[in-house]
């Protein structure tokens, strides 16, 4: 007999990543099929890991009021529509203007701004545990999430929530070094 959703996410939550693969694999199909009804496939494939990442990052606060299906829909939906927003604004950008040309671009000061990011970003991720260093790197060469999950010979969960963990670590560390919010 088939697990209910409840169960598996209860089973997750209680350490078992087979649970989670068993309800990932219950929804990846129709949740992506669902995002590219709406976004290019390259915004589908990164509305999707975020979802799954925001999902796995809820999870503990989830209350069985609904379906979970509704639920985890609920934040693709969410993350689609700002993903469409986010693309718009770049559209406000007129057509004869590069993005070379923008006024960022030819102040200075900016230039020195982003190599000392840099450099802290690169500070922050020497402090990461190796497999969360990895999974950080290889999304920032926009590797998905199931090849990194194979590289690493994990489930691809594991692989999302190890994403998870490396920002916010990241995050902390770029909050305490530049004194407040990145």
């Amino acid at each position: 007999m088939e697990k209910s959703d409840w169960e598996l996410i209860g089973s997750y939550l209680g350490g078992s990543d087979a649970a989670f693969e068993r309800l990932y694999d219950r929804y990846r199909q129709p949740l992506y099929g669902y995002l590219r009804s709406m976004l290019s496939a390259a915004d589908a494939d990164d509305v999707f890991q975020q979802t799954w990442i925001r999902a796995c990052a809820a999870l503990p606060g989830y209350r069985c009021r609904g379906k979970f299906q509704a639920w985890l829909f609920r934040i693709a939906r969410n993350l689609a529509v700002d993903a469409i927003r986010r693309r718009n604004r770049r559209r406000e950008v007129g057509p004869d203007e590069s993005v070379a040309e923008l006024p960022g671009d030819r102040e200075p000061w900016r230039a020195m701004a982003d190599d000392e990011f840099r450099l802290l970003l690169e500070e922050a991720l020497r402090e990461l545990p190796p497999e969360q260093r990895a999974v950080f790197v290889l999304r920032q060469e926009e590797v998905s999430f199931k090849l990194i999950a194979a590289r690493q010979e994990c489930p691809v969960n594991t692989a999302v929530v190890r994403m998870r963990y490396a920002c916010g670590r990241i995050r902390e560390f770029l909050e305490k070094r530049m004194g407040g919010k990145p």
